[in-house]
């Protein structure tokens, strides 16, 4: 596992990733990771995502209590922390609010059966949750119901969610979601977006895993 040191420059570094590649406006998103059984990092509430330095990345015991309690993590913590708590093989959770997925979901558009293979060897299924007020605890609450069966999801109306075991993984798994969305926004306008064929879909699905044990 990288030193604290490392993800705290890795989090930041993506954080900037994301706000540069336009996912996100400057408040938004949030970036966690595990450090230990016992500690994760979390982006900060209120500041600007793409100039993040690594003092500011708040520290927090798996219970969410804050290690230096100057610092405030993001307001979506407690759905990292839900997370984690579900999935003991995840050690980083990224949320975005990427364009092309939120405008998806505010078309009532569902990526869970995607246009494209690429999405499904990748991750099976994006399915989309329920929208709940951001910030509060209905969010965890809702996600619990998703979050042990797939690696990344749809927050209805508030953007993608991918889970990994290193950070670099949730980040590929969240820029797939993105770049599957962009491509269904860009099918619609061209005359439509038929999703992949069910049979087709489940082939994949079992190649994916195939895949994934190698």
């Amino acid at each position: 596992m990288p030193s604290e040191h490392a993800l705290r420059a890795e989090i930041c570094e993506i954080a900037r990733h994301l706000y540069e590649r336009g996912h996100n406006a400057p408040g938004d998103g949030n970036i966690s990771a595990r450090i230990s059984e016992r500690y994760l990092l979390a982006t900060p509430t209120a500041c600007h995502k793409g100039r993040l330095r690594p003092e500011q990345i708040v520290k927090l015991a798996r219970d969410g209590r804050v290690v230096d309690p100057s610092q405030r993590a993001s307001t979506e913590i407690r759905m990292h922390l839900a997370i984690y708590d579900l999935r003991p093989d995840v050690g980083a959770i990224i949320h975005a609010h990427s364009p092309s997925t939120v405008a998806l979901s505010v078309a009532g558009v569902s990526l869970e059966r995607p246009v494209v293979p690429e999405a499904i060897l990748a991750l099976g299924a994006i399915p989309t949750v329920p929208y709940a007020s951001p910030t509060t605890e209905d969010v965890p609450a809702i996600v619990s119901r998703y979050a042990r069966e797939v690696d990344a999801f749809v927050l209805e109306r508030h953007g993608p969610v991918a889970l990994g075991k290193t950070l670099d993984e949730a980040l590929s798994r969240l820029e797939i979601v993105e770049h599957t969305a962009r491509i269904t926004v860009a099918a619609r306008a061209a005359g439509g977006a038929t999703p992949l064929a069910e049979d087709e879909a489940a082939r994949l699905r079992a190649i994916g895993r195939e895949l994934s044990r190698r």
